[in-house]
């Protein structure tokens, strides 16, 4: 954005958005090199907008409830490890609004995102201008090493193609965020998200039709492709968010740890079965799925 769109996103979001959110979007700085943007590709300005967004899902469409907050860091490095579901990956824009809007101190949320939805058109540099960045493990590094929170889905992008029938029943963990943990000395906070399983059921998955356009996998839905891409938009099914305490592995274990894959397997299947159980819990309590 030039400096003329920035300042009219500026007057936008001053007469249009609840004073305490303005100072909550206030707080939120970014590492400036010089162009308006950090070294991420992130801008503040488009990240504000997006929150403007992403909000009104939030509190109308999701009408997302959370628990937990006092689990998260206010400040210093951090990994929110999450379950991830819902065919279109929206469950971690709603962390990204619940953790600005709910936490002591508002933070922004860095979300690791996979090469697939990177390479998008538009939607990549979309997703980099709003402080999202692409999976690679120098990335997580440098928002660790900056004191950064930086959300992880350890499921990968099969976590969003689990088929309905497999809904809540988490998917064999990445280890590579626990070696990081270890490595750079960051608690890893435990994140359930009940509810986007049910914003699209996924029935079938056609994999040599995902594989033949490049896709991780293509949904069969009630709406689509029956629908075309109208299909695609999410149900209106209400979210829980749950934050879970810390795991400080980098307390327990030496970097020696790192050179046994088979313990940082055991220490991945720690963080898988913590946020199982918050699932059960949730899923057994909540009243209802839509209403």
């Amino acid at each position: 954005m030039d400096r003329r769109t920035r300042d009219l996103v500026k007057s936008f979001l001053k007469a249009t958005l609840p004073r305490e959110e303005l100072e909550r979007l206030g707080s939120i700085q970014i590492r400036d090199k010089g162009f308006g943007y950090d070294v991420f590709g992130a801008e503040k300005e488009t990240f504000e907008l997006a929150y403007f967004a992403l909000r009104w899902a939030y509190l109308h469409y999701f009408r997302v409830e959370s628990s937990g907050h006092e689990n998260v860091p206010t400040e210093g490095r951090c990994i929110l490890a999450s379950n991830h579901s819902g065919v279109v990956p929206i469950d971690g824009a709603m962390i990204g609004v619940d953790i600005l809007r709910k936490l002591s101190e508002p933070r922004w949320m860095r979300a690791v995102v996979d090469n697939f939805a990177a390479a998008v058109p538009y939607a990549g540099l979309f997703l980099q201008r709003c402080g999202q960045v692409i999976g690679t493990r120098r990335n997580f590094e440098e928002l660790l090493e900056a004191d950064e929170m930086v959300c992880v889905f350890p499921e990968g992008a099969k976590g969003t193609g689990k088929p309905f029938s497999h809904r809540y029943q988490l998917l064999r963990f990445n280890v590579g965020f626990v070696e990081l943990a270890i490595e750079h000395k960051a608690p890893i906070v435990p994140v359930a998200v009940t509810g986007a399983e049910e914003q699209a059921p996924m029935l079938f998955n056609i994999k040599p039709l995902a594989r033949a356009i490049g896709f991780p996998y293509f949904p069969i839905t009630p709406t689509f492709p029956l629908l075309g891409p109208l299909g695609m938009l999410p149900y209106p099914a209400k979210y829980y968010i749950d934050y879970g305490e810390p795991f400080h592995f980098h307390e327990e274990y030496s970097s020696k740890a790192l050179e046994d894959p088979h313990r940082l397997r055991l220490l991945a299947g720690r963080v898988r079965k913590r946020i199982q159980g918050m699932l059960h819990k949730r899923v057994k309590e909540r009243p209802g799925i839509y209403f």
